[in-house]
This record gives structure tokens, sequence and C-alpha cells, in this order.
């Protein structure tokens, strides 16, 4: 039994959610501030870039219901098309992901046209065959690629004459980065949800959970499902461009098959059906790509054998295994049953529509017995 019990859409309500995300959000901002190691921060950013990637899975994953293991595609995609921008053309990093958007959205709508004819394990073999062939295709094109030696650009992306954080300090670059790209994921978070509150982002979860009860109540599933691909695809492209932002190259290595595997640990590490589940997944991610593939590569030089950097996929399998059984809605919804613990959110109590018409049209005879 909760201690505390809040009515949905009360005041109190209301003061809590925006004093969480105002909270969330000067924690935030002066994160970098605070934290003298640029290696740190570092770390945080690439935290921010890849919870954008888990969060478009999410959209199609998770909310549509639609399998998918070649998110590294569409990330390598935003970033190659960044780089290339950027290096070949001149153009601003920020001004190129409007474009990384919608070359990823066209993209990700191809690849979501075999998803009306097949779904399950088909569409899975699909999607992890467009993975494996994105590596392939960079390779295949040296000249405008960079091929296997990746692609470079000449300068990284600098703070302008009137940001706030001063350049030229210690930790002046890598703090620019942070913010630039904290703001872009904080709009990408912004939109994910407005799609999920709206019209098709309910056609999405009708689609997830009963598509031929969906079809039957006149919901277009083609149009849904190829949207879901195509917009889950703009925000991996989103993502690619931010990791670019950060780490101006990109290699086929950078967006291998790994990548959608490890992205589809962290969704349901963090949580498949929440938005915000995206965070912590990308903790989880950067946890296992970061650290534990340092140790385990200490531990392949102290023991001289080959195989211990086996021990990343050792350990996210391990990982998938245990949130499936411990915790199968993620990590967010484990704190939600925390919270529930000691603050309940009850539903409002549905309105009591005949008095409230009674009610209505009293107070409207109310002038035509004045005047009588």
């Amino acid at each position: 039994m909760a201690r505390f019990t809040i009515q949905e859409g009360s005041t109190a309500h209301r003061n809590l959610r925006w004093g969480t995300a105002l909270l969330a959000a000067a924690v935030l901002v002066v994160l970098p501030l605070v934290i003298p190691s640029i290696a740190q921060i570092e770390t945080i950013t690439q935290i921010v870039c890849y919870s954008v990637a888990i969060l478009g899975l999410g959209l199609l994953t998770g909310h549509c219901g639609q399998i998918s293991l070649g998110h590294s595609a569409f990330v390598g995609l935003g970033g190659y098309t960044t780089i290339i921008l950027v290096a070949d053309h001149g153009w601003p990093y920020l001004a190129t992901i409007p474009v990384s958007v919608v070359v990823c959205l066209l993209a990700g709508a191809l690849v979501g046209i075999p998803a009306l004819r097949i779904r399950g394990l088909y569409l899975a073999t699909v999607t992890l065959a467009v993975a494996a062939l994105f590596p392939v295709l960079v390779n295949k094109f040296p000249s405008f690629t960079g091929g296997p030696n990746g692609k470079f650009a000449p300068d990284e992306m600098t703070a302008p004459d009137w940001f706030f954080v001063d350049p030229y300090t210690a930790t002046g670059p890598a703090t620019d980065h942070y913010y630039a790209i904290l703001a872009v994921a904080a709009l990408c978070f912004l939109v994910a949800g407005n799609i999920i509150r709206s019209r098709i982002g309910r056609a999405m979860h009708a689609v997830r959970d009963a598509p031929l009860s969906a079809a039957a109540s006149g919901i277009g599933v083609a149009r849904v499902k190829i949207f879901a691909f195509a917009v889950s695809a703009a925000f991996a492209g989103v993502a690619g461009s931010l990791l670019v932002i950060q780490v101006p190259s990109v290699s086929d290595t950078r967006f291998d098959l790994y990548l959608s595997i490890f992205l589809l640990v962290a969704l349901i590490a963090g949580g498949s059906a929440s938005i915000l589940g995206a965070i912590p997944g990308a903790i989880v991610f950067v946890v296992l790509r970061t650290y534990i593939a340092d140790w385990a590569e200490s531990l392949n030089l102290l023991s001289g054998r080959p195989d211990g950097g086996q021990i990343v996929g050792i350990a996210s399998g391990a990982l998938l295994i245990a949130f499936v059984f411990l915790l199968p809605g993620g990590v967010v919804d484990g704190l939600g049953r925390l919270r529930r613990r000691v603050l309940e959110i009850v539903p409002r109590p549905p309105r009591d529509w005949t008095r409230y018409r009674l009610t209505a049209r009293a107070r409207s005879d109310q002038p035509a017995l004045r005047e009588s």
C-alpha cells in the first residue's frame, strides 16, 4: 500500500511532473560544468547520442510491435551523410541533421515495405540483412565513403562567439558538443512523446496489440507500419549525426552488425514500451561497449589469449536473460514499482455525463425562467 496518493490530472500531479522535469533539466545543464574530466563528459555525451537511437528503435519495436535488427544501418547512414556534407562540401555540422533526417526517413520507408507482407522472425531476418549489407556497401565505394580506412572531417564543431561556454578552455570543445547534442536530443524526445500521445501513436499501439482488430476498426495498418519504420530510421539518422558531431570520423566498423544487437539489448534493458526507457538503456549500452570492453581488452592482454573480447558478448547475453526474467518491463518498469510503494497516482474518476447534461440543461434554462 502506497503512503501517498495523487489523483491523475490534479494540481499536485502537474506540479510533480513539472518539478521532476525541471530538476532533470537543471541536472543535465549543470552536469558538465561540475565534472572535471573530459573523458567523463564525452562518456555522458555518448549516452545522450545513443539514447536517441534507442528512442527510435523503441518507437518501432516497443510501440508498433515490429522487430528490427537493422538499426545500425540507419545510424551509419546518418553519420555518413553528416561526414560527407561536412568534409566534402563544407557544411556546418548542425545543418546536416535535417538532411540526415530526410535521407533516413526515405530509407526507413523503403525497408518498411517488406513489413507489409512478413512479420516475426522473417521480418527480423530482412532487417538483419540490411545491417549486414551496410558495411559492404560502405567498402564498395571508397572514393565516396572512404572505404575500410574511414572518412574524417578536417575540423571539429566549435561553438559560436555568443555561446556561454568558452571554447578555449580545457573542457570547452567537449562541453560545446555536449550542449549541442543535448539540445537536439531533448527535441527528439519531445517529438517522440507527442507522436505517442497523438492519433498515429494510438494507431501504432493498436497495430502492436491486435493488427486484425485495428484493420477492422478502419486503421490503415500498412501506412502505420511504414510510418513507424520511417520515423524510427529518422531518429537513428539523427543519432548518427550526433555521434559524428562528437567524434568527426566514420568507418564500417563503427556501424556494424554488433551495434544493432547492442541497441536491441539496451532497448529491452531500459524498457521497450517507454519513452524514458531509452535513457537507462543508453547507460547500459555505453557500459557494455566501453567499460566492459576495456576490461575485456585488458584481460586479453594479461592472459595473452585472443578470446578476451568475447566477454562483452557473454555479459550482454547474460544481462538480456536477467532482464527478461527479473525485469521484463525494463529499468523504467522497476523504478515505477518502487515509486508505487511510496506514491501512487490514481486515475481520474469517470465523469457522470448524465448529471453533467442535466446540470448544463438547468443552467441553459435559467435565463428563460428569469424572463418569464
